[in-house]
């Protein structure tokens, strides 16, 4: 995450307003989740997630009310220097959605195997959501480690208003405020299958 990406070109042009740096162009841009076949051949499991069925998919927070923006990272003792990160564009409250994570889902098993940017989904972990080629503002988001600070956001799924499942990222228990870069924890997983030694990090402990 935080990284440019690779993949086809194409998709709707994502929003420039309050970003200082353009939106990767071989990223499509997506205002709601993508669900792949897989999970529309399985239909219970397809019902249970997309409650609304064929109905327009609500837009992700930061697309509507202009929250959260991306940013290169200029600062030389920043892990990610070079990359991108996510800022928030005015205080944060405690509790806060920030921005919905979006990407392709699938059913688990059927997602890359190299991509940085999936996460689990579903009640039973049962889908994958990955942001490697498709996706918005939230794959943008940098691990908190070896950064100097802590995590002040987290993952976490919910229902919206149609009914339908969404993978959240939220203010965790004090604000962000304007200017932040909003940081999460990967876990600890995330980083023993590229990384192996966590001794590298420094607050890694989760």
């Amino acid at each position: 995450m935080g990284k440019s990406g690779k993949s086809p070109g194409g998709g709707r042009a994502p929003p420039t307003e309050k970003t200082t740096s353009p939106w990767p162009s071989d990223v499509t841009y997506l205002t709601s989740l993508h669900y792949g076949d897989d999970v529309k051949r399985a239909k219970e499991i397809y019902a249970k997630y997309r409650v609304s069925g064929d109905d327009p998919i609500l837009a992700s927070a930061a697309s509507t009310k202009k929250i959260a923006r991306w940013q290169r990272i200029v600062d030389a003792n920043h892990p990610a220097r070079g990359e991108h990160g996510l800022f928030a564009s005015r205080k944060l409250e405690r509790g806060e959605r920030i921005v919905d994570y979006l990407g392709h889902v699938s059913l688990r098993g059927n997602e890359s195997q190299t991509s940085d940017y999936t996460a689990s989904f579903g009640d039973a972990h049962e889908l994958a959501l990955d942001a490697e080629k498709m996706g918005n503002e939230a794959r943008m988001i940098n691990d908190f480690r070896n950064t100097g600070k802590r995590a002040n956001a987290l993952f976490d799924q919910y229902v919206d208003a149609a009914g339908d499942t969404k993978l959240g990222v939220f203010v965790g228990p004090h604000a962000i405020g304007k200017g932040e870069e909003i940081l999460v924890s990967y876990g600890k997983g995330f980083w023993r299958n590229r990384v192996g030694d966590m001794s590298a990090f420094t607050g890694h402990d989760e």
